[in-house]
């Protein structure tokens, strides 16, 4: 199964230590599995899921897709989770900044 984040449901809060960013994590089908919050003083992104199933599929997904994090395999899901999910978030701020 694949991800992405909803163009439409990024929200952005400046800071006087950066740009804060949170979103809604949805599957290809489009029904919404989570939400990324993305604070820049942070090393890792808050990654919150509607249910411990939901967290499943997007952790196995993001060892998928990036097996090597930060040059290593054995980080926690946590890890994975985030950076899968700052990857998606790239994206979609693609998306919405073109559509401007």
């Amino acid at each position: 199964m694949a991800f992405r984040i909803d163009p439409s449901s990024i929200a952005f809060l400046e800071t006087r230590r950066g740009i804060n960013a949170t979103a809604t994590i949805v599957s290809d089908e489009g029904v919404k599995i989570g939400e990324v919050d993305d604070i820049a003083e942070r090393i890792v992104a808050d990654v919150t899921f509607v249910s411990a199933a939901a967290r499943s599929m997007f952790v196995g997904e993001a060892r998928r897709v990036n097996p090597v994090v930060l040059g290593r395999t054995d980080h926690n899901d946590d890890i994975f989770a985030s950076e899968y999910a700052r990857a998606l978030l790239a994206k979609a701020e693609k998306i919405l900044l073109s559509s401007m």
